[in-house]
């Protein structure tokens, strides 16, 4: 038999293999309450035009991780349901069979670790499943103008939540944007229980920044500071530091 057809043989089941558990996870999405309750949301936000892009960090292995295969299922979701052309993703711990999946489904991968640091198209939906504080931070120090936020909407974990389990010395050293854009965002989160797993989608909420409620800030509310710096023990994400990493499925 030709060299082709054996590699061919071996490797294909796999890839079936890793495609219907996909498929599965992301109809298991589309058919939850969970789902149901977030499209409609979804739509209240997005009624003048569809998202325009999508940006997600912090996915994990999607492959070894029921969690984030569920959590891949939403992107999928949301990106066919909406039509989205431009989606963006980034974990530094993608393997290779990882990164070939995502760009199969339409997900450009994103080379670097910009640590969250990347400036949004107006409408984007960003997805930051379980992500560290700083993420966010860091996103939101890179789009701190009004005319961003208001036409974007962050799903990550629940900014009230972060605030107040977060002692306040923490939170003006490591939080800052998050702290400051608080009390100026609408946040929905009863639906993150309505999956039927509780450990998918639970202490995250859909944050949404309504213009009623960032008109009236001061000029001064939108000036930025210099980029967020940590000290190296209180970062909980990967820096842009050079490595090598190991393709577990090669």
């Amino acid at each position: 038999m030709p060299k082709k057809n054996r590699k061919c043989r071996k490797f294909t089941p796999r890839s079936q293999k890793y495609k219907k558990s996909i498929e599965e996870c992301t109809n298991a999405v589309t058919i939850s309450l969970f789902w149901t309750n977030l499209l409609a949301k979804l739509n209240e936000v997005y009624v003048e035009s569809n998202p325009s892009a999508i940006l997600c960090y912090g996915l994990g292995n999607f492959l070894e991780s029921l969690q984030s295969r569920y959590q891949l299922g939403l992107l999928l979701a949301i990106k066919n349901v909406f039509k989205i052309k431009d989606c963006h993703i980034y974990d530094p711990k993608f393997t290779d069979t990882e990164l070939q999946i995502l760009a199969e489904n339409g997900f450009e991968p994103i080379s670097q670790n910009e640590e969250g640091k990347r400036s949004l198209l107006p409408g984007t939906f960003v997805f930051l499943p379980h992500c560290p504080k700083h993420l966010l931070n860091n996103l939101l120090w890179i789009n701190w103008e009004k005319v961003i936020l208001t036409k974007c909407v962050i799903f990550c974990n629940c900014i009230d939540d972060t605030i107040t389990l977060t002692p306040n010395k923490i939170v003006n050293k490591i939080a800052y944007y998050i702290n400051k854009i608080s009390p100026h965002v609408v946040m929905e989160k009863t639906f993150c229980n309505e999956f039927m797993y509780d450990d998918v989608f639970n202490d995250m909420a859909l944050h949404i920044f309504p213009n009623e409620k960032l008109k009236d800030l001061e000029n001064f509310f939108w000036e930025r500071d210099n980029e967020p710096s940590y000290d190296t023990e209180e970062l909980e994400f990967t820096k842009n530091f050079n490595f090598l990493t190991l393709d577990i499925d090669n």
